[in-house]
C-alpha cells in the first residue's frame, strides 16, 4: 500500500530549497535540507528526549550547599559557582575576589562534581541535537537513537552540531561574545549579573587567584562514550 503525500501548501512564494553538505572525503559526507529553523517535529522530539536536569539544577544546588556552609545568600554562592564555571571555560573579563579564591580551594570538590556534571548535560544536548536532525532531515534515519549518535566520527558530530545550533537558532550565526553570554544562560546567569552581583571583600580587591586551573575538558559526545575516564577538573590554590 502507498503511503499517502501530504497535501502540499498553496505558498504565494515558495520556501527556498536549500541544502548543505556536511563532512569530508576521509569521514564520508552528508547532505541535510536547510530550513532556517526547527520543525514542529524535531522540537517536539527534543523536548521529549532532553536530559531530565539542566545545568543550572547542577549550579544550583551547587550554590546552595556552598551558601549553607559560608552562611551567605544563595545568589551570591550562585554567582560564585557560575562565575568559576565560566572562568573555566576561558570566559573573558572575570577574576575572583579574595574571598571566592578561598572558597575555591574550600570547596573544590564540590565544583569539580558540578564542573562534570554540567560537562555530561552540555554533551547530552549536542548528543540529542544530532540525532534529532539526523532521524528527522536524512531519509530512511527516522530509527536512529542517541547511541548511533555517540558511534560516529567526533568531527561529523562536530560539523552536524554547528549546523543544528545554526537552524534552531533560525539561522543566526552567533560571534564569540554571543557566545560566552549564552554559556552564561547555560550556568544560570549571564555575565552581567554575575560580575554585577558579585559580593565585596574585606579589601574591596580583586584575588590575582583564578580559576584556570580547574578547567573540564570538552568533548563532543562521540568522544565522551569512547572515553569514560574522569575528566581533569583540578583547581590549583
Amino acid at each position: 500500500m502507498a503511503v499517502k503525500q501530504a497535501p502540499k501548501l498553496p505558498f504565494d512564494i515558495q520556501p527556498k530549497q536549500e541544502t548543505i553538505t556536511l563532512g569530508n572525503e576521509r569521514i564520508g559526507t552528508l547532505t541535510f535540507p536547510v530550513y532556517g529553523d526547527l520543525t514542529v517535529n524535531e522540537t517536539a522530539w527534543l523536548q521529549s528526549n532532553g536530559a531530565e536536569k539542566t545545568a543550572f539544577s547542577f549550579t544550583s544546588g551547587t550554590a546552595l550547599k556552598i551558601a549553607n556552609l559560608e552562611r551567605v545568600e544563595p545568589i551570591v554562592a550562585h554567582n560564585f559557582v557560575a562565575k568559576v564555571l565560566a572562568m573555566a571555560m576561558q570566559a573573558p573579563g572575570l577574576e575572583l575576589t579574595e574571598r571566592e579564591a578561598e572558597w575555591s580551594v574550600k570547596h573544590v570538590r564540590l565544583l569539580e562534581e558540578c564542573a562534570i556534571n554540567v560537562l555530561e548535560v552540555t554533551t547530552a544536548a549536542q548528543n540529542a541535537l544530532v540525532t534529532c536532525i539526523i532521524r528527522h532531515r536524512l531519509e530512511g534515519m527516522d530509527g536512529w537513537t542517541l547511541s548511533d549518535t555517540s558511534r560516529l566520527p567526533s568531527e561529523m558530530v562536530e560539523q552536524i552540531s554547528e549546523f543544528a545550533q545554526v537552524e534552531q537558532s533560525r539561522g543566526t550565526y552567533t560571534n564569540a561574545e554571543d557566545q560566552v553570554e549564552d554559556l552564561k544562560e547555560l550556568l544560570g546567569k549571564s555575565l552581567k549579573e554575575v560580575t554585577t552581583n558579585e559580593p565585596e571583600t574585606s579589601t574591596g580587591e580583586p584575588s590575582t587567584t583564578n580559576a584556570k586551573g580547574f578547567t573540564p575538558e570538552t568533548k563532543t559526545s562521540a568522544e565522551a562514550d569512547s572515553d569514560s575516564s574522569p575528566v581533569d577538573t583540578s583547581l590549583n590554590p
